[in-house]
């Protein structure tokens, strides 16, 4: 098993690999997906997915360069999303130093959209997350219809949020 302290270099490094050969792909059989009830960062426990909600998963740490770059575009589409697609990111809280750094970034970058704490790797380890950024489409049935591996581009996120 991997010793914790090796997590983020791990994570990152699979995470430069994968930036380099970003993927999105299509469920040929739609999957369940997980559902999970998990802590948000407000303190507040949140349903993932909503039943009967469109949803939008996304995967990241704070010391992701690649996470860094696209999560102010998830806080754009949030803003301007009129659709009834769930928006939701997970934090991956056991590859960071601190719940207390995760707060901060978001605190210094006024996100507003909901986060998900995964404290102890569960949803990691339930939706398969190899590297970050990871991210899923999941229908109003609760199955997972897509997922890109690697950042996305606004575009991206938008085609999702309209399919």
């Amino acid at each position: 098993m991997m010793n914790r302290k090796h997590l983020p270099a791990s994570l990152l490094m699979m995470s430069l690999l994968l930036f380099l050969i970003s993927t999105v792909t299509e469920a040929k059989e739609p999957v369940m997906a997980p559902r999970i009830e998990a802590p948000t960062l407000t303190g507040k426990t949140q349903m993932v997915p909503a039943k009967g909600k469109k949803t939008i998963l996304h995967f990241w740490t704070t010391w992701c360069p690649s996470c860094k770059m696209e999560l102010p575009t998830f806080e754009q589409i949030v803003k301007e999303n009129q659709s009834d697609v769930d928006i939701l990111t997970v934090n991956l809280l056991g590859a960071e130093q601190s719940k207390h750094i995760v707060a901060q970034f978001v605190k210094d970058r006024k996100f507003t959209f909901p986060i998900i704490l995964d404290e102890h790797g569960e949803m990691m380890k339930k939706y398969q997350i190899i590297t970050i950024p990871t991210t899923f489409l999941i229908n109003e049935k609760g199955e997972v219809v897509k997922n890109h591996v690697g950042p996305l581009t606004k575009k991206q996120i938008k085609e999702w949020t309209d399919l």
